[in-house]
């Protein structure tokens, strides 16, 4: 059971929003008496900087952060993080009990802290794991590997958002489950008090939402070229993107070739998670299109954007690569389809339906319960 009377600090590299801040916000919430939120801008961002934030009881009491590091080397950027998070926490002038990290080099942080005497516990909440070619190049593979293994084994316990993750380190780094000091699965959680749902007579009729970063493996693309069909059997059909990345300009061309502009908006990121889920709750059907030939993420994590449409309270259609995906088929909150237009056409069309929508709706909600966020945070044994 969680215990909110001791100081905590998390430490992540981020571009999205994601667990770390639904822990910082659990602890603020209850008036935790003490909690560092130090983030380093992922390689996606728009800057590399890194920020501070201390909080007391709740309460913003001081925030700091680095320059921008945006046209440094990864090397240069890797050692600015390291010397800016000991900085942090030197700069408290405090003795901390827990330390919750996000990745390996996260971790190796906290640890380095934890030997210095700064923390007591690190705990490494793995949000990935890629069991090959996270990087094009082969020595960053193998240093990400080595810093990754070296979090594993050295953390005082190893939090994993999806089952899989275990099994797939000990297949292919033969990382055995007793080589953890303590281990368990620490799912990606919800707030599901806190939004608004629909019916299907009161949502936006017709429409396919999309959250996430625009990357190829997302398969977006797959989504624009059934478009062309789908409209001929609903014309007024609507697909709304929400999210940017490095795939987006070719995703934009490719509805120009189309021409499908009066069916696609791109709505960009939305910085606020409850306009963001607003948006989402709206919608009448959502999708997660993986392409599992060029996603070598998804299939051990556990997608955060599955469950942010499930939380919304709306049917969703995703290909076969989250852990979870045959689950949600299962319980009825969810369809999996094929890499295919055809599929995509096909599956929208029938979730698209009154009834059907309907049903999906209330086993979405069903389903998504177990992982409120209020529930997994009280029983971590921090």
């Amino acid at each position: 059971m969680l215990s909110l009377n001791g100081n905590f600090i998390t430490i992540s590299h981020k571009f999205l929003p994601q667990p770390d801040d639904d822990l910082v916000l659990y602890l603020n919430n209850n008036q935790a008496e003490n909690v560092i939120h130090i983030t380093h801008a992922f390689s996606d961002a728009t800057d590399r900087i890194s920020r501070c934030k201390w909080y007391k009881k709740g309460t913003l009491y001081e925030e700091w952060e680095s320059k921008d590091y945006i046209n440094s080397s990864e090397v240069v950027i890797y050692i600015k993080e390291f010397f800016f998070t000991i900085r942090s926490i030197f700069k408290t002038k405090m003795k901390w009990d827990f330390c919750v990290c996000m990745d390996g080099m996260c971790t190796f942080f906290g640890i380095f802290l934890r030997s210095l005497g700064k923390i007591k516990k690190v705990n490494y909440w793995a949000m990935d794991f890629v069991p090959e070619n996270r990087f094009k190049s082969g020595f960053k593979n193998f240093i990400y590997h080595k810093i990754n293994i070296f979090g594993y084994k050295n953390a005082d316990e190893m939090w994993d958002l999806s089952p899989r993750m275990a099994d797939a380190r000990e297949e292919f780094l033969g990382i055995k489950k007793d080589s953890y000091r303590k281990h368990k699965v620490v799912p990606y959680g919800m707030w599901i008090d806190r939004i608004k749902r629909y019916s299907y007579e009161e949502c936006e009729k017709n429409t396919l939402v999309f959250m996430g970063h625009l990357l190829e493996k997302q398969g977006v693309q797959l989504v624009l070229d059934a478009i062309p069909e789908i409209v001929k059997k609903i014309p007024d059909f609507k697909f709304k993107a929400i999210g940017t990345g490095n795939y987006e300009g070719k995703l934009k061309e490719k509805v120009k070739d189309l021409k499908i502009e009066k069916y696609v908006n791109f709505l960009g990121k939305i910085e606020k998670n409850e306009d963001l889920e607003e948006e989402i709750a709206k919608s009448c059907v959502a999708i997660a299109p993986y392409i599992e030939k060029l996603d070598t993420w998804t299939k051990y994590a556990d997608p955060g954007k599955v469950k942010t449409y499930l939380a919304c309270g709306i049917p969703v259609l995703l290909t076969d690569v989250p852990w979870n995906a045959r689950e949600i088929e299962e319980m009825g909150c969810g369809k999996i389809i094929e890499e295919s237009t055809e599929s995509i056409i096909n599956s929208f069309s029938e979730l698209n339906q009154g009834t059907m929508n309907n049903k999906y709706r209330k086993q979405a909600l069903s389903y998504i319960s177990k992982f409120d966020y209020r529930n997994i945070f009280k029983e971590l044994n921090l």
